[in-house]
């Protein structure tokens, strides 16, 4: 890279760090372009220039979210893991760590209502969720966490993945509300449940 790229990639990275705290501290649809700015040293003509809306930087967000995902898992997966035990055994450390990230699931949950009520904004969500896992991604997902049960009532790899973030999700919300799902531990096993149920894992 030139000294305009790297300046250019800085300020990206800048922007996206400051809009994650205040998406965080104040809310998908609380959170204003200038306070981003102000929070990463920047003008607000920085923003806009990379970005078109607000819209643009949260996606970016959920973009820049799934990659170091995806990268901590191929790490886990393709890397450390020897197995099909092991594998499931790396995902479901995985997940577990995704239920203790309350304020992102929070976030991403009430950008989602915004979604829902915003059409152009739901494609946009649904395009980068496609992006990530597609029917097609079967064979592969049983080629590294064993092919799914055959049984009447047995869901695809494909579909187990693609419930268990909005499971979580939903696990989180019910803890804000005072439950008896307000304690790490419980929200933990109870994750832990799922996962297994989801993914056939064998009762140990």
């Amino acid at each position: 890279m030139n000294k305009h790229e790297l300046k250019t990639k800085e300020t990206r990275a800048l922007l996206l760090a400051a809009a994650e705290t205040i998406f965080v501290r104040d809310g998908y649809e609380g959170a204003e372009l200038g306070e981003i700015a102000t929070l990463a040293g920047r003008t607000k003509g920085a923003i806009y220039a990379q970005f078109e809306s607000k819209e643009d930087v949260f996606l970016a967000l959920i973009e820049e979210r799934t990659r170091c995902y995806r990268e901590q898992m191929e790490e886990e997966l393709l890397t450390k893991s020897t197995s099909i035990e092991g594998n499931l055994a790396a995902l479901r450390r995985f997940y577990l760590q995704r239920a203790e990230d309350q304020t992102w699931n929070l976030l991403l949950l009430e950008f989602k209502l915004f979604a829902m009520r915003h059409p152009a904004s739901k494609k946009r969500l649904q395009d980068i969720y496609a992006g990530v896992l597609s029917q097609n991604d079967e064979k592969r997902l049983a080629s590294i966490l064993g092919a799914a049960s055959k049984d009447k009532g047995a869901i695809s790899r494909v579909v187990a993945i693609q419930a268990l973030q909005p499971m979580i999700s939903g696990l989180v919300l019910e803890a804000q509300l005072g439950t008896f799902l307000s304690e790490k531990t419980v929200i933990r096993k109870v994750t832990k449940r799922i996962f297994d149920a989801l993914l056939d894992v064998p009762a140990e």
